[in-house]
């Protein structure tokens, strides 16, 4: 059977601009200082029309501020972006649909300016990757005539990516703890991915991460009380499910191709309140799914006709083949120091999954996390940035062809589960032991090349018919097979040397 494989359309990328102001509500206390910022975009839709690609998103901002008491508390806004990325096809080849495109977003250079007591501008940058893919037909065509076609084949490793979607929601309880809500973090952390049906199924962990304040017997020299955190965390496991395109049932109840996922959480909302000395928690969250068909295909390396003589038309492509899939997670552990003696109140931060190679059957990636230490000394708090190196290994797919960084194609990404930071030791400062979770989800392709004949053409010559009653012999050069011998004085497929000769 003849191959289709998958070659790039696209693998490209752009980045949108986006700010907007906001005005807090009367209920919420003045902004004197900020603490901290970060922000998290994702894609809500996306549409063609010709040969763009409109993106329509979100980007949701949590910012950590203290009022004009000194206290802690956590604002969240989201802002809404639309951007519009290359994503036709070249004359002559058929357009991809909207699920061919696999479409990511990351917020970086988030930014919080305070415009007023109870106002604020909040701007980032929006980083959107677009990956597609196109078939290349390596089908060989004869000529017209009925003639015998002898073939060298190959075996090719073949790959293509959908996707998919889902929203969730999943909820928890935290017992025993009371106290003002200062700040929430949310994260969901995939472990799990199977297929079932027309479903992919995926298990793993939620946890929320809650800031809480509580007034301690320490007054501050205008009367108010002083107040302490303490941080809290609850989780819950999560199973769902995710309905598969059309386009990937059949490949999953049938044995011609294998079929691998990865799941992309994003964290939409973490809401909580306080009731009877416990939290209550509610997270909604989108996962995205991209869906890999793993197959092989037979190309035409060469071929011939023993009935006349023909000439081969040739194709190259980078042909994507299947390199790795995984949801994983992963320790990191870095040092920070603060100048005074102080104690640690909240962490955030951010994961970077940067760059992927494949060798040996092996997928490394290596990349950073950027983590945000809030600490306060008395009434002052400081943030403390640390960048931890982030490098991560798990085993390729079966016949994974080796790729360096840069060389392969598709999603990746990574995000922080939790933070926790340990002072260990004091001299005049605090020197800190950091331990970031992070968890990473991929589906990648390598890009191999492939070269094969795809049209046999017919040839006219004016050779003489050769004398009949006359035997011709050919003795191989050194290192010429069976199949250079064959093409080259048309034999058929049952010719066969005879103590190392050919009778032509």
């Amino acid at each position: 059977m003849d191959a289709v494989l998958y070659e790039k359309r696209l693998d490209t990328g752009t980045a949108a601009e986006v700010s907007e102001d906001f005005t807090l509500p009367d209920y919420r206390p003045e902004i004197r200082r900020i603490a901290g910022i970060r922000a998290q975009a994702s894609v809500d839709g996306k549409y063609l029309a010709g040969n763009e690609l409109e993106a329509d998103g979100s980007v949701t901002y949590t910012v950590v501020y203290q009022d004009a008491d000194g206290r802690l508390y956590e604002l969240s806004e989201t802002s809404s972006f639309t951007s519009k990325l290359p994503a036709g096809a070249e004359e002559g080849e058929d357009h991809p649909g909207a699920a061919d495109l696999i479409l990511s977003a990351e917020a970086e250079n988030a930014v919080c300016r305070v415009t007023g007591p109870r106002k604020v501008t909040l701007s980032s940058r929006v980083r959107l990757s677009l990956v597609s893919q196109k078939p290349s037909d390596f089908a060989l065509a004869v000529p017209e005539e009925a003639v015998r076609v002898r073939r060298k084949t190959g075996t090719v490793k073949t790959g293509v990516m959908c996707e998919a979607r889902g929203s969730f929601e999943v909820s928890g309880e935290i017992a025993d703890r009371s106290g003002r809500i200062a700040g929430a973090q949310g994260s969901v952390c995939v472990s799990d991915v199977r297929f079932e049906g027309d479903r992919l199924i995926f298990r793993g962990e939620a946890s929320v991460t809650a800031l809480l304040a509580r007034d301690s017997s320490e007054e501050k020299p205008n009367g108010a009380p002083c107040e302490g955190y303490l941080i809290t965390r609850g989780t819950a496991q999560v199973e769902e499910s995710v309905v598969l395109p059309e386009r990937v049932r059949g490949a999953v109840n049938g044995a011609d191709r294998a079929v691998r996922g990865a799941v992309f959480p994003k964290v939409i909302l973490t809401e909580l309140e306080t009731e009877d000395g416990s939290i209550r928690w509610r997270m909604e969250y989108d996962a995205d799914v991209v869906i890999m068909l793993c197959g092989e295909g037979e190309i035409t390396e060469d071929a011939y006709s023993p009935d006349t003589e023909t000439e081969t038309e040739e194709k190259s492509c980078f042909s994507l083949s299947p390199a790795a899939v995984r949801n994983g997670r992963v320790t990191l552990t870095g040092r920070i120091r603060t100048d005074r003696d102080a104690e640690f109140v909240t962490a955030w931060g951010t994961a970077d999954p940067g760059k992927c190679a494949v060798r040996g059957g092996v997928a490394q990636l290596n990349g950073t996390a950027k983590v945000t230490v809030l600490t306060r000394t008395g009434d002052e708090f400081s943030a403390s940035e640390a960048t931890l190196p982030l490098r991560y290994e798990w085993e390729a797919l079966p016949g994974a062809q080796d790729a360096d960084e840069g060389a392969v194609t598709g999603r990746m990404e990574a995000g922080i589960a939790s933070i926790t930071a340990t002072p260990s030791g004091s001299d005049g400062g605090t020197e800190w032991s950091v331990t970031a979770e992070v968890w990473i989800a991929a589906a990648l392709l390598s890009s191999t090349p492939v070269h094969g004949a795809v049209r046999l053409i017919p040839v006219r010559t004016d050779n003489p018919a050769p004398k009949k009653n006359v035997i011709r012999v050919y003795i191989p050069e050194p290192g010429e097979t069976p199949w250079d011998v064959g093409k080259r004085f048309r034999l058929p497929a049952e010719a066969a040397p005879v103590d190392g000769v050919y009778v032509i």
